[in-house]
């Protein structure tokens, strides 16, 4: 194997230390090797920079292990190293690693010689801006799991309102949820007055709806949901804030995506957080496919060629196109609704909304 890097260095990353190996020396001579053990307070890994910068290191490879990488690289990249962070996926897989040192080792050795192909890492604003739109989506998830165990506690007491109010946290469904949490008598005048004039139930339907059994215990645990939702959802409002602010510098490009069909602007702001500004860091389009995770691969054998299916990608920014597709199919302009039936009489419902070519 041809000699990319003749000052290598390999760290194999862990919470509480880090082993550092370089390999410095000609291609044609057999390099010194030398392995040290760092902690991961800061202080520590200022020493390991100083130790690299005195070996005259050119190049730095370690796995994304989690967010134990981040400070590493955080202090590690302002000295001037060609960073290289990279897929553990992607170099498990080779044989001749058993410990930390023979971990580290191994990473060195496959970025001397130019094996180690680097993930993306985005600028810091973009890297701000991904965190942002990160949070927003686990605090969304939250906010749906404590919708869930209300409604979960208002079907096992047979009180049916969400049969009959498309939203009950919204403005009439949260009244009539309050007149249950309360606890007091109700009839039809006061469930008439919760009820906003475009609910296509009568309130006598709601009224029969919220004729079940629900104990006191049950109402003090959904009062309980109740201000946990609450809390979540002034959260987002605070993340949506956070978000749009961090979006000014790219309002031309935000505002752009946003003319393709099915991209909403929360679909706008996932994409721009995870790609960033610009595609630099990709050849092409199909490599940017490969990296979300929407490319299948070839598996070619005896001049016959099979689709591998598709990797796992970013799990994140798959889903927001995948979304977008979802949408983009529900239009009638454009055409690509006709191209996405069209797709899905020869592959199938769920290859054709991940299809690269929609």
């Amino acid at each position: 194997m041809d000699v990319i890097s003749t000052r290598a260095c390999g760290i194999d990353v862990h919470q509480k230390q880090i082993t550092v190996s370089t390999l410095i020396g000609a291609a044609d001579t057999r390099p010194k090797r030398q392995v040290k053990t760092f902690e991961t307070t800061t202080f520590a890994l200022m020493a390991c920079r100083q130790w690299l910068t005195e070996q005259d290191i050119e190049v730095v490879a370690m796995e994304s292990t989690g967010q134990y990488w981040r400070p590493v690289w955080q202090i590690l990249a302002p000295s001037g190293f060609r960073m290289i962070l990279c897929n553990p996926r992607k170099i498990k897989g080779m044989p001749g690693r058993k410990t930390d040192r023979l971990d580290a080792e191994w990473i060195a050795d496959l970025t001397r010689h130019g094996m180690i192909s680097p993930s993306y890492v985005p600028k810091r604003e973009i890297i701000e801006l991904r965190e942002a739109t990160r949070a927003r989506k686990a605090t969304g998830h939250d906010a749906t799991k404590y919708k869930n165990r209300i409604h979960n506690i208002l079907q096992r007491s047979n009180i049916k309102l969400t049969s009959f109010v498309s939203d009950i946290f919204g403005g009439s469904g949260r009244k009539l949820l309050n007149l249950l949490i309360n606890g007091e008598a109700f009839d039809l005048d006061v469930v008439a007055g919760c009820m906003h004039g475009r609910m296509k139930h009568k309130p006598e339907q709601i009224l029969a709806a919220m004729n079940g059994t629900l104990s006191a215990n049950d109402r003090r645990i959904i009062n309980i949901e109740v201000a946990m939702l609450d809390s979540l959802e002034a959260s987002l409002k605070d993340l949506d804030e956070l978000i749009e602010e961090q979006l000014k510098p790219f309002w031309e490009l935000y505002l752009r995506l946003q003319t393709i069909p099915g991209v909403s602007t929360r679909t706008a702001g996932i994409i721009i957080a995870e790609v960033g500004a610009d595609t630099e860091a990709f050849e092409d389009a199909h490599r940017l496919a490969s990296w979300v995770g929407l490319a299948p691969g070839n598996n070619e054998s005896a001049g016959v060629s099979k689709s591998t299916g598709i990797n796992h990608g970013n799990a994140y920014l798959k889903t927001a196109m995948v979304t977008a597709a979802m949408g983009a199919k529900a239009k009638k302009e454009g055409g690509l609704k006709d191209f996405f039936y069209r797709l899905t009489n020869r592959m199938g419902k769920n290859e054709s909304v991940s299809c690269p070519s929609t």
